[in-house]
């Protein structure tokens, strides 16, 4: 499935702005995805209180061409869309697998991932003067961890949990830094703003999001965190997996293109690491 065609990250990305009418539709396809799919126009209307007329431009509003368009979508990511609410049954299923749940959500999206933008993104970092790390919340943990992956290679990088530090670091980046986005939450305003302050720098901007996101779309290389379903509709349990191994994948793949560079910085690192490890004895 085509992820710009993801009813998930439609409903995701424009139910914060919705008009009441709306939110009753929307929400009623979040809370009742299965029931939803089973009904005509006249039986959604009545069960949303709505129009079929409002059901109609609300299938449109979100890029289908009408009510049966939308369900042929909703069928196709029916585990998704259910995942939007908060059902403990299913949370204690999962809990009893969850390492091959990790595992196989894990596999296929890391199947997702392109490997000539791996390799762009990898190129666009390489001379790149600084790094800036836009990330919070649950997404900040992917944010630190690549932060101090970046910092053990030598780069100038910064990372502030602040999403506001965050924009300002972003409002004095240059053509020659580069920005890393990491979100979960397909259309934070903050992140973009983030985005906004250093495409105006002309600096290139490299996501690990969702592929069918505003935060993807307004990138230039992707690294996606697509996945059929998640634990907790907010919460950063599989998407925090997923993102620290697009993480890795791009950390990996900076060492396979510059090995001689990184040696000598692994080097270094190693050198302060075992200095550490015979006690703190100031600085050398």
């Amino acid at each position: 499935m085509n992820n710009n065609d993801s009813i998930f990250h439609k409903l995701k990305d424009t139910m914060p702005y919705m008009k009441p009418a709306q939110m009753r539709i929307a929400s009623f396809i979040k809370d009742n995805p299965r029931a939803a799919m089973k009904l005509t126009v006249a039986e959604f209307a009545d069960a949303t209180k709505t129009a079929a007329s409002t059901i109609v431009e609300f299938c449109k509003k979100l890029g289908y061409t009408g009510f049966r368009d939308l369900k042929i979508s909703l069928a196709q990511e029916i585990e998704l869309v259910e995942s939007m609410t908060l059902d403990f049954e299913r949370v204690s299923r999962i809990a009893g697998n969850l390492v091959e749940f990790v595992y196989a959500s894990a596999s296929e999206s890391l199947s997702s991932l392109c490997a000539s933008e791996l390799e762009t993104a990898a190129k666009g970092l390489l001379p790149a003067d600084k790094v800036e790390i836009f990330a919070f919340g649950f997404d900040a943990v992917a944010g630190l961890d690549f932060f101090v992956k970046l910092k053990q290679l030598g780069f100038q990088c910064n990372f502030y949990e602040n999403p506001f530090m965050q924009s300002i670091s972003a409002y004095h980046m240059t053509s020659q830094s580069v920005g890393i986005a990491i979100s979960s939450s397909h259309s934070s305003r903050d992140i973009l703003d983030s985005i906004q302050y250093a495409k105006k720098a002309g600096s290139m901007v490299i996501s690990i999001a969702a592929a069918g996101s505003r935060i993807a779309a307004a990138s230039d290389v992707v690294l996606p965190t697509y996945s059929k379903t998640k634990i907790l509709p907010e919460g950063g349990i599989l998407t925090r997996y997923i993102q620290l191994l697009m993480v890795d994948s791009l950390f990996l793949k900076l060492l396979e293109m510059d090995k001689e560079r990184f040696a000598s910085a692994y080097r270094q690192f190693e050198e302060i690491i075992n200095y550490k490890r015979r006690g703190d004895r100031g600085v050398i």
